[in-house]
């Protein structure tokens, strides 16, 4: 029988058929392997079966129409051709590569097409996070908190730019970091992977961000390990903006993601306000946890690992939206320095004594087996849950009342809900408002939108309509705006159902 020496066997290597009773770090790698695995079939079949929540955020609609207009014309947009109100206003498309992702799931499987995207994505998302902190920490913590970390992030798992890149997101982040907690020089590969993100999401300005940190972290660790690579770093500070501005619209991607923030339709979107502990208490009680670990443990962290947890609540609290990049990325950051001053938690001393019982042995064993048989029954089951659904965005999605605003023959501008700016794009049909925050409805656009949802809003919301030229609108039921529009003289309500009431004006109807 050869013998093995511990760090030279490679968990893929171990899956494949190494004998798990030759070294204790093998019976390691397959038992890690499995837990992985097992972990990522029960988070992501579990989340299958709520599968209508990746369809309850109605910017996917208009994602999947401008996708779908890019790849038909095979040109990008530079102004607003969706709109009523801002139309030739300039516009540009910076999330298009996601856009067409969502787009050719949409084509090809529908709505399933498109859930089976999301839960694709998930898996990489808990692979991944799995894959770090095992590699860390003992496997039954790194599965324990991955599976925190997807139920505190998972309020924004949804059918949009975002939920796509994270992948991308973390394989930039936590490799760049990885490399400078062991004194090493960047990955260069990380730059097509920069390149990427750019074109997938606006998020990839704080990659610049997490690069200068992870830059800083390597300094402070090559104090220690005398490492020499320093210029290779300020080479790839240098060439990150290079990367991400190889974009169709250049280096006004960049721009955009500034006016996004800055937009005056933001702080009226409710994922742009602030973090909201009656909102989301179980967040409040993870951060408390947080909390709680560093005051019980004494868990002490470098300066600027403490820097880029800071940076991390800050954007969470101050955005909740980011509620994804905190609970993806924290852990792994306090995993880096938990398993260096807490050894016994440690990866490596859990797979010094991986295997001691017989149990662990036997199962060691057969664990590429059931491995196998769990990732057979975890692709099984994607395939099942993503063709037998019946999910659809029928909460921001008033197709009946469309229709019925057709079918009477209100054909001229509308004035709308914002969240069914979305459904009237995908129904090719201009919006008053929609989601597309960046350069759009400004001038004060957003302050009157909301006085005419205020007391008293009556002169506002009918200055609009004159402003405008409206003849019709569509409104959910309980919005005051109903009832004014119910009293206004020259209109009339002619649809109503759960979702959504049309009112049109008498003249353009008759």
């Amino acid at each position: 029988m050869d013998i093995v020496q511990p760090g030279t066997i490679s968990p893929w290597r171990s899956l494949m058929g190494v004998k798990a009773t030759m070294a204790p770090e093998i019976r390691a790698q397959r038992i890690r392997i499995f837990i992985g695995a097992a972990l990522t079939a029960v988070i992501v079949l579990g989340m299958a079966v709520d599968g209508a929540r990746y369809f309850s955020d109605p910017d996917m609609l208009w994602h999947i129409t401008v996708g779908g207009d890019i790849w038909h014309s095979k040109s990008f947009p530079h102004v607003d051709a969706y709109s009523h109100t801002f139309a030739g206003v300039p516009w540009i498309a910076k999330e298009w590569l996601s856009q067409i992702i969502l787009f050719a799931a949409y084509s090809m499987g529908g709505w399933n097409g498109v859930l089976f995207l999301c839960l694709v994505v998930i898996s990489i998302l808990v692979a991944q996070i799995y894959s770090v902190l095992s590699g860390l920490i003992q496997p039954t913590y790194a599965a324990a908190i991955t599976a925190f970390s997807i139920a505190l992030s998972s309020d924004v798992f949804l059918a949009r730019p975002y939920i796509l890149v994270l992948p991308v997101l973390l394989w930039f982040v936590l490799g760049l970091w990885d490399a400078a907690q062991k004194g090493k020089a960047p990955p260069f590969l990380l730059l097509p992977v920069m390149c990427v993100w750019a074109n997938m999401h606006a998020s990839f300005t704080f990659g610049f961000m997490v690069a200068a940190l992870s830059f800083m972290s390597f300094l402070y660790q090559r104090r220690q390990l005398r490492s020499s690579d320093t210029y290779k770093w300020l080479l790839f500070l240098a060439l990150c903006p290079v990367a991400s501005i190889i974009h169709p619209y250049g280096v006004e991607a960049i721009w955009s993601t500034v006016s996004v923030a800055q937009s005056e339709l933001t702080p009226y979107i409710s994922e742009w306000t602030a973090f909201s502990a009656q909102q989301f208490i179980f967040a409040e009680f993870a951060l408390l946890a947080i909390l709680g670990v560093f005051a019980v443990t004494r868990l002490h962290l470098d300066l600027v690992t403490a820097a880029f947890l800071c940076l991390l609540t800050h954007m969470y609290l101050q955005y909740a939206r980011f509620v994804y990049l905190f609970f993806t990325i924290a852990p792994v950051l306090i995993a880096y320095a938990a398993s260096k001053q807490f050894p016994v938690i440690s990866f490596e001393k859990w797979a010094e004594k991986a295997g001691d019982s017989a149990i662990e042995r036997a199962f060691a064993r057969y664990a590429p087996v059931l491995t196998g048989a769990v990732v057979i029954l975890w692709a099984a089951g994607l395939v099942i849950a993503s063709s037998i659904a019946n999910f659809a965005p029928t909460k921001t999605y008033p197709a009946a009342a469309i229709q019925a605003a057709r079918d009477y023959g209100a054909t001229g501008n509308v004035i709308n809900y914002y969240n069914f700016g979305g459904a009237l794009i995908f129904e090719r049909t201009p919006t008053f408002v929609d989601g597309r925050a960046e350069r759009l409805f400004q001038g004060g656009f957003a302050d009157k939108i909301a006085k005419t949802r205020a007391i008293g809003g009556e002169k506002t919301l009918s200055d609009l309509i004159e402003e405008y030229d409206i003849e019709w609108s569509l409104y959910p039921p309980g919005d005051g705006r109903v009832t004014v529009l119910d009293n206004m003289p020259g209109w009339k309500r002619i649809y109503e159902d759960e979702l959504a009431v049309v009112h049109v004006r008498k003249a353009s109807a008759e």
